[in-house]
């Protein structure tokens, strides 16, 4: 690969000797400075098949000005960690410098590392969009190489928007590198818009798994779904005590297993995002480090974090789709190691169970657990059952009470300090919260809808654009419903509200006699009030001696209603 020496020690430092198949189709191409759009099944090597190029590029070419020249885009904090941890050690023996921006860290310290122009910064959108908005000095127009870290999870419906934002902020002549584990309509999409004649690599299929992994399943029955603790609970205590990551669907789940299996006597951490940055750092940590045997984990465990000595992967829950359940298994069997996956799969999760069975190139086995080992760790999950209650309600004590701190402290430094808008300062702009984003894009679906309502070529656009996009959720869907019906009745009241003009019929003029025959005299249309004011036949007089009309009356808001229920008209004339 001809890579220089700096680079070459640190690759001996980390002990790799063999490329891997994405990092030998990938770097060769980096280099050249090409556009890549790289897929490959999770634990292959994806962070330095992007990283060696790039830090062989800065090595080659020094820095004239303090910038940044490369932004690592990734989805999670965790991998963004780790991504900066990767690329420090590869750059250990050069003089590149490598920033990391990322939410739940302090801000100051990154405000100040991003003014110093680091080489390569690596960050999530939000907080990346965060500094962009509110750092005067920092932009992305010198930035040359971007690369887009799991392209797929970043392109969920709260990163599609920032992502857009980020790209367009980019220098033009740059070059995109853009990596994914599973390659969707979505991706494929983004590729299309910012990459210029890519290089498109393909390692192995979308739903591939990897080649050392051992997939099994726990079949539960429909009248078993209550049994899930307890499998779980007796598959961590008999068969797989250590290095274990099991996943969940909710974070309510995770933090509830992770009290239950405390209180059996098992080492546990959990991972999920209701934890604080320093705590969810601190977990990692702690499973890396084997002070604790099972790490209990939602899907934001799921994607490129590269723990190494995972041995088995356990899902409570199975995941919502196929693209998923290849991540989490992901997180065993790396770099050519072993691995097990056990799944309980209940019958409604049969259909993605088939899925995987057919693509699968190993065969998946069936594991069968005795019922009596069931119902002796369900009578024991019953016995702890005050136990978890307790702890849940201190816990919710504990949380009310730092809430309530934390208000009394922010209204003790506002009377201390002033408001900052009475000190003159100014306040940090943010990106949209996830509600906000929520809102804008049914507003904007709205809107689209309506223009759509008014041509046939409008409404075909907007037929073939809603085919194009990603199907919206159900609260979505009912969400658009409710404001659909809100317009409408809105154009209803308006269109009830508007006065009734009154429409008049021109009289015929009779054609104008001409050498070449009768011409017809264009008509000059008369202006309503104009033929109100002549018409003069029977029916307009009766109307104007009777005065207004009930509608009128009710409209104009006049008086004058009898008893017998008619209004008080005085006629004028009297007919004889």
């Amino acid at each position: 690969m001809n890579l220089s020496r700096p680079l070459l020690k640190a690759i001996t430092a980390l002990g790799f000797k063999q490329p891997t198949p994405i990092q030998k189709a990938c770097i060769p191409v980096g280099l050249l400075g090409k556009d890549v759009c790289a897929c490959a099944a999770t634990g292959t090597g994806k962070t330095a098949a992007f990283i060696l190029p790039v830090l062989e590029r800065l090595i080659y070419k020094p820095r004239q000005a303090p910038v940044s020249r490369v932004l690592v885009l990734v989805p999670t904090r965790e991998l963004g960690i780790q991504v900066h941890s990767v690329t420090k050690q590869l750059a250990q023996f050069s003089s590149i410098t490598v920033c990391l921006a990322v939410g739940g860290l302090d801000l100051k310290t990154q405000e100040a590392a991003l003014r110093s122009g680091p080489d390569i910064l690596i960050a999530t959108p939000g907080r990346l969009i965060d500094h962009l908005h509110n750092c005067p000095s920092f932009h992305l127009g010198s930035i040359e190489v971007l690369i887009l870290d799991e392209a797929d999870r970043m392109l969920d419906e709260y990163f599609e928007e920032q992502m857009k934002e980020i790209i367009q902020m980019c220098g033009r002549h740059r070059q995109t590198m853009l990596f994914s584990a599973t390659m969707t309509d979505e991706v494929n999409d983004l590729a299309s818009v910012s990459l210029k004649n890519p290089v498109r690599v393909f390692v192995n299929s979308n739903t591939d798994v990897a080649p050392f992994l051992r997939q099994e399943f726990v079949r539960i029955r429909p009248s078993r779904e209550g049994d899930r603790e307890a499998i779980v609970a007796a598959l961590l205590t008999r068969t797989f005590p250590d290095h274990v990551m099991l996943f969940t669907q909710t974070k309510k789940q995770a933090h509830r297993l992770h009290i239950l299996l405390g209180l059996m006597g098992l080492h546990v951490g959990e991972l999920h995002g209701n934890l604080s940055q320093a705590q969810r750092l601190e977990a990692l940590r702690r499973f890396k480090d084997e002070q604790i045997d099972v790490l209990v984990a939602t899907d934001v465990a799921a994607r490129g974090l590269d723990i190494e000595g995972v041995k088995t992967v356990i899902n409570f829950t199975m995941p919502n789709t196929t693209k998923h359940y290849v991540h989490r298994v992901g997180r065993t069997a790396r770099a050519g190691r072993a691995g097990r996956s056990v799944s309980l799969v209940g019958e409604e999760e049969r259909k993605m169970l088939k899925e995987i069975v057919k693509a699968a190139k190993a065969p998946v086995k069936a594991r069968i657990l005795p019922q009596d080992v069931i119902l002796r760790f369900r009578e024991k999950i019953e016995k702890l059952e005050p136990d978890v209650y307790t702890v849940l309600r201190l816990e919710r004590e504990e949380r009310e009470l730092q809430r309530s701190e934390a208000q009394i402290s922010t209204a003790k430094r506002k009377l201390e300090t002033g408001s900052q808008q009475a000190a003159g300062g100014t306040t940090r702009s943010w990106f949209q919260s996830q509600e906000e984003r929520k809102k804008e894009k049914l507003a904007k679906a709205l809107q689209e809808f309506d223009l759509a309502l008014r041509g046939k070529k409008k409404r075909k656009m907007f037929v073939r654009d809603s085919q194009k996009k990603a199907q919206p959720t159900p609260e979505e869907r009912s969400q658009f419903e409710i404001l659909k019906a809100q317009m409408y009745a809105e154009r209803l009241a308006k269109r009830n509200r508007r006065p009734k003009r009154a429409r008049a019929v021109p009289e015929e003029t009779p054609p104008v006699e001409t050498k070449a025959g009768p011409k017809q005299q264009r008509q000059k249309k008369a202006s309503a009030f104009d033929v109100e004011l002549t018409n003069t036949n029977r029916r307009a007089l009766k109307q104007y001696r009777a005065g207004p009309s009930f509608e009128d009356h009710k409209r104009l808001g006049l008086p004058g209603r009898r008893k017998g229920g008619k209004f008080k008209t005085k006629s004028r004339y009297k007919r004889k």
